[in-house]
Order: C-alpha cells, then structure tokens, then sequence
C-alpha cells in the first residue's frame, strides 16, 4: 500500500505540536496565528517567505518543511540542498 503524502499544512501542525507550541508560538511579523491556522487546515498555501520563517521557528530547515526531506532538490533553485543543509539558494 502507499504511503500517504504529508501536505505542508500537515507537516506544520505535526512539528507543532511535537514540540508543544501554539499557533501564537510559531507565529511572526508578516506570519499571523490565523495565518498559520489556514496554513495548517489547508485553506492557504504558504509563500515561500512564509515557510522560511516556520522552518526557522521550528527548527527545521525550509526545504524538510516543503517536501518533508533534506535529501532532496530544492523545488525553487533545483539543485541539492547546501552542505550544512540549513541554507537554500533561490533565483536570482
């Protein structure tokens, strides 16, 4: 059987609450509480400055928040992730 794919909003609220924080908690300038709640539920998708900025709160880099993996090709750039892995590199 397949295994199911998580969605970004899903990745969210998981890192969330394993690390038990609020919506408040993670939650930044340009990034509301209620913003993370439509992120979470699936009505938003987030900006890429968005994730950005949860990957950092979080903990994680942008690239495990938006595809769940560090072991793959930045969707933005298309190339592997930096040698530390915390860092991606968009278009110019």
């Amino acid at each position: 059987m397949a295994k199911a794919v998580e969605s970004v909003g899903a990745r969210v609220r998981r890192l969330r609450t394993e690390r038990g924080l609020s919506e408040r908690d993670i939650a930044s300038p340009g990034v509301t509480n209620a913003y993370v709640s439509r992120i979470e539920t699936g009505t938003r998708n987030p900006s890429f400055k968005a994730i950005q900025k949860l990957a950092k709160r979080l903990g994680v880099t942008p690239l495990y928040l938006e595809t769940g993996s560090d072991h793959v090709v930045c969707p933005h750039c298309h190339r592997p992730p930096t040698k530390r892995g915390t860092k991606l590199r968009t278009l110019p």
